[in-house]
């Protein structure tokens, strides 16, 4: 008997939608672990009662009355969990914390604990694949061109960084990606062209928090690339076709923008993959530029970004990919 696939997910997670259809037409399926619904959609125990035995495990998912036990499974794909919704008749605000805390450090533990399954993607792997400088040092050493890169919060130091760069900046947050005012209004933070104009009218917020600039560098497209075990999914996005998006193609929906199947050169593709195995990576997805000049240029690492968006505009299989990536043994 095939055992299910555990995936640790959120209830709209549509990837996980489509890869469990694939999964169906091969004989497989999966569990679903909703992570936000954790205090109000499941009933589980983690026990050990004498050190020769081992942990064990009961989980029961109410909405799909699913039970998961320590033996049900073998591959977890960790896809895109949030945060556990506290239960609503908890009414004070520090006891909401105190729910949300304590289910994040139990799921880190659950994770390491069964850390000897197989996971697509390892969950301290993906910490460790998220870290944009050390991505930025492994892709140079790989042979990739890299932007000039500058953090700091100092504004002289910036200033000087600037004029490096004759003026044309990128600057952009580390992780920070917006904020919603009284639950209506939704304020978003995308990478952004700067000229010494703009710098300065701005510098003097520098030392408030780490700022990242880098040297802009001129597109001709933008490529987004997902691997999917040792296949290699590249988009072309055309997003210097669109005044919005010639800085950064998410600021709109991604929809709006011409996307094509582009044939990556094999020893650029052979880079990525020599990087997603240098962090024991099954899957990832790569931001690069090509410029008009034709270089290619190594942006960033999103150890577990979305890409379905991408097979629904270029119809590339990669749906059926992930599927058959979890079946493996």
């Amino acid at each position: 008997m095939i055992k299910p696939i555990l995936v640790i997910t959120d209830r709209s997670d549509l990837h996980a939608d489509y890869v469990a259809m694939e999964l169906r037409k091969i004989g497989g399926d999966i569990v679903r672990m909703n992570t936000a619904d954790m205090a109000n959609n499941s009933d589980f125990f983690v026990e050990k009662l004498s050190p020769e035995e081992p942990w064990k495990l009961k989980l029961y998912f109410k909405d799909s009355d699913k039970t998961v036990t320590a033996d049900s499974f073998d591959t977890i794909w960790y896809r895109k969990p949030e945060p556990v919704k506290p239960s609503s008749s908890i009414a004070e605000e520090h006891g909401q914390v105190f729910v949300k805390e304590e289910y994040d450090w139990f799921l880190r533990s659950f994770y390491n604990l069964y850390s000897h399954k197989r996971w697509i993607n390892p969950f301290w792997n993906l910490r460790h694949a998220s870290q944009k400088l050390p991505n930025l040092e492994l892709a140079a050493k790989l042979g990739f061109k890299i932007p000039k890169t500058l953090i700091t919060n100092n504004p002289q130091v910036a200033r000087e960084f600037g004029e490096h760069c004759n003026w044309n900046l990128l600057v952009k947050t580390f992780h920070f990606s917006g904020f919603v005012v009284n639950q209506t209004e939704a304020w978003h933070c995308f990478a952004k062209r700067i000229d010494k104009e703009q710098f300065l009218q701005f510098a003097e917020t520098i030392n408030f928090a780490p700022t990242f600039l880098q040297q802009y560098i001129d597109k001709s497209i933008e490529l987004r690339v997902t691997i999917i075990g040792e296949e290699v999914f590249t988009a072309a996005i055309h997003s210097q076709e669109i005044e919005r998006t010639q800085s950064d193609w998410r600021a709109i929906d991604t929809y709006q923008i011409k996307h094509t199947i582009y044939d990556l050169p094999e020893d650029i593709a052979e880079k990525l993959l020599a990087f997603n195995r240098h962090y024991s990576l099954a899957f990832s997805t790569f931001d690069v530029i090509l410029t008009p000049e034709g270089e290619y240029y190594f942006l960033e690492c999103n150890p577990n970004g979305q890409w379905y968006w991408i097979e629904d505009l270029t119809k590339m299989p990669m749906a059926k990919a992930m599927a058959n990536l979890l079946m493996q043994s």
